[in-house]
């Protein structure tokens, strides 16, 4: 196990004892996440390169579909909206973005309990159709999905019989 940056190297009280014990939890979770993510990769036969080069196939066959791909880092939220390709949890994971402002009204609705408001409303329609839209774009180019383990959209394995598989 590498060394761990622990807040307090000689801890003289429990305070102290217990950030150093949150530091040694915080460093395992991110080697088991690290290791969590490689795996998924690898349970799909892509390495840390393949990925990459199913992004930008993904994207370019998108891009080529007629779409603007937002770029891999997410915009800031008041430039949020549109399509977007990206890795998560060693997966790659296509999703659509509404607009923040339809987000902001949605989001403010459900938080006061208000969820047949038409911004709701307009939200659901959207994130519904562009996700079925999606999906069948991808598979009209070769491209098998399945849902991503969290979130929305849609996780993208390589064609059949393409050298990324």
């Amino acid at each position: 196990m590498a060394s761990i940056n622990y807040p307090f190297p000689d801890p003289k009280n429990e305070a102290e004892y217990a950030a150093n014990r949150q530091a040694t939890d915080d460093y395992q979770r991110q080697e088991q996440e690290g290791a969590d993510f490689l795996n998924r990769g690898e349970e799909a036969g892509l390495t840390l390169m393949d990925l990459d080069g199913l992004v930008d196939r993904v994207r370019f066959d998108l891009e080529t579909a007629g779409f603007w791909v937002s770029p891999p880092a997410f915009l800031p939220d008041d430039a949020q909206g549109g399509l977007v390709v990206h890795v998560e949890n060693g997966e790659v994971v296509v999703d659509w973005l509404s607009h923040a402002r339809l987000n902001k009204a949605a989001l403010a609705m459900v938080e006061a309990d208000r969820l047949d408001n038409e911004a709701v409303t307009r939200y659901e329609a959207v994130r519904e159709a562009m996700n079925t839209a999606l999906g069948a774009i991808l598979h009209g180019f070769g491209y098998r999905t399945r849902p991503p383990l969290s979130g929305a959209g849609h996780t993208v394995l390589p064609p059949q019989g393409s050298p990324t598989q």
